[in-house]
């Protein structure tokens, strides 16, 4: 069983999945700021990973694909190296150990820090979530299934330039088109797996990130990042403490959802107002820039999950983040 945190020296012991992750890594700088002792063990499928040499521990493990084995693997770690919680960072991994976490908190009396299945399959979507903002009444970009040309001409004509092609599932800029004819259209749709095409929404200098944590008791704590995007991920960012209704905006989403703990909503403040553009059920790139300023939803979540304490507003410190590579290097 894992420890029994009565003693403020004692550390959270935490495993953190896939730590070759951007995500992972991120999580890992957010864990390095509690305000408490930590114990961080990482797991990965390849033994040299960055974030193995962020963490006090760190072992292989199989692919979530294979599930049984994957499983056993996490649950042989969980019960030798005590851990008390559990997060995990790939999108592979999600809706596979979503399955288990009451397994987890059962059998070991470790919490898995991950959304219900149903969430999870839904925002991963951007055709079902698509839909799902539509019967909310959550201002959304238009969004059309793209998989058929004849059907989508017609639509096509309706719509203003530019717009957007992408696939359905996937993040970052994998696979993104911004289009601004039907023949661009033709062009691009046969190499983007199950493709959607979307209302572009301008100006783009007005894109948002937002991160959100909802606690027991249902309230919603709101950190809000303008950023500027590099290659698909937060390149630049500011944090925002002077916008109350982009707040607002994004707290009333969380509420509509069954989400829990953190989770990261993706946003462009439009002429008409705000419109979503995806949320992300999980921790998201930038979970240790918002550790940064404040705003610590792991430690939150970790906090909650353990009984630890009484989660208190953030107070977010206002700052900008200029985002950049770096390396680790290797003695061979």
């Amino acid at each position: 069983m894992p420890t029994q945190y009565n003693q403020l020296n004692t550390p959270i012991r935490i495993l953190i999945t896939a730590v070759g992750s951007e995500l992972a890594c991120s999580i890992l700088k957010a864990c390095k700021l509690f305000s408490k002792p930590v114990f961080l063990m990482g797991c990965d499928l390849h033994p040299k990973v960055v974030g193995r040499f962020w963490c006090d521990d760190f072992v292989s493990i199989p692919p979530p694909s294979l599930e049984k084995a994957y499983i056993l693997a996490l649950g042989k770690l969980v019960r030798s190296k005590k851990i008390s919680v559990i997060i995990p960072t790939a999108d592979a991994e999600f809706p596979v150990i979503s399955r288990h976490k009451a397994d987890f908190l059962e059998q070991y009396g470790c919490h898995v820090l991950v959304n219900d299945p149903e969430e999870i399959t839904r925002f991963n979507d951007k055709w079902l979530s698509a839909q799902w903002y539509e019967a909310q009444g959550i201002p959304a970009p238009k969004t059309f299934l793209a998989d058929r040309l004849d059907e989508l001409r017609p639509i096509v004509q309706e719509l203003i330039f530019p717009l957007i092609l992408k696939p359905r599932r996937g993040g970052g800029s994998r696979f993104l088109f911004p289009v601004n004819s039907w023949d661009e259209i033709v062009r691009y749709q046969p190499v983007v797996p199950q493709p959607i095409l979307q209302e572009y929404l301008l100006p783009d200098h007005e894109e948002y990130t937002a991160g959100t944590y909802r606690d027991q008791q249902n309230v919603v704590y709101v950190i809000i990042l303008k950023r500027t995007l590099k290659f698909g991920m937060t390149n630049t960012a500011q944090s925002i403490v002077d916008r109350p209704e982009l707040e607002d905006f994004c707290r009333k989403i969380v509420l509509h959802t069954n989400l829990q703990g953190s989770n990261n909503i993706q946003f462009r403040v439009t002429s008409e107002g705000p419109k979503i553009l995806e949320i992300n059920p999980r921790f998201s790139g930038t979970t240790g820039i918002r550790a940064h300023c404040g705003f610590n939803d792991v430690e939150m979540w970790v906090t909650e999950a353990l009984g630890l304490g009484v989660i208190s507003p953030p107070v977010i410190k206002k700052c900008s983040v200029l985002r950049y590579m770096e390396e680790v290097y290797l003695e061979e």
